[in-house]
């Protein structure tokens, strides 16, 4: 398993740097998931400059909301991700090779929500996909962003910036999948949820995992 992993060029070491570190010092890890929930509660806006001083500072307020760029924030994995929105909004219309060659363009810049799915605040599924390992090669920085989401456990939290509002979702089921298995973009009328997906085990595509949480 290991040659033919190392063959095709699939054995991703920053991804198990990743994995190897939350396990030697965890204590980092948790460092980080304090931080970003201390910033989560202190969300601020730059305003202007005080007028007494003379350099470069400002005054800074805290109106409890989100800056106007899309983010994914896992404190548990001390993560902080751009989302971005690739294809059309009827998924039911997408041309599929074309669509999975948008969607691995733009996991070079973050994760990736699939637009035929609910946004956040909607009814149905807010579809989220990321790398947890890719080819050393591509020149993406987020090759390993989910590399450690099997960590995240039924009742974690995970957050979601979106036009300005901050989204709670806590996570309800956690399960593995078959690559084709397309059941996990089902859009349920009556509830707000969200899906993280991820190709399973790390280095490998052989299975999908997926995390699903509810809004809160």
């Amino acid at each position: 398993m290991i040659l033919r992993q190392l063959a095709a060029g699939r054995i991703i070491y920053h991804a198990f740097t990743s994995i190897l570190s939350s396990y030697i010092n965890p204590e980092a890890q948790e460092a980080r998931a304090e931080l970003l929930e201390d910033e989560l509660h202190e969300s601020s806006f730059l305003l202007t400059p005080l007028k007494h001083e003379t350099s470069k500072k400002y005054e800074w307020f805290d109106f409890g909301i989100a800056p106007t760029d899309t983010h994914l924030i896992i404190p548990k994995l001390g993560k902080s991700v751009p989302i971005l929105t690739v294809g059309r909004e009827d998924l039911l219309g997408e041309n599929w090779v074309e669509l999975e060659d948008q969607i691995q363009d733009a996991l070079q810049n973050g994760v990736v929500h699939y637009s035929g799915t609910a946004a956040p605040g909607q009814s149905g599924n807010f579809f989220i996909t990321g790398h947890s390992s890719y080819y050393a090669w591509d020149p993406g920085q987020f090759k390993d962003v989910f590399a450690l989401l099997d960590q995240l456990e039924v009742g974690d939290e995970y957050y979601v910036y979106y036009n300005q509002t901050k989204y709670t979702y806590r996570i309800f089921e956690k399960f593995i999948v078959d690559p084709n298995d397309t059941s996990v973009l089902d859009q349920p009328a009556d509830k707000k949820i969200s899906t993280l997906m991820t190709c399973y085990p790390v280095t490998t595509a052989e299975s999908r995992l997926i995390i699903r949480a509810e809004q809160l």
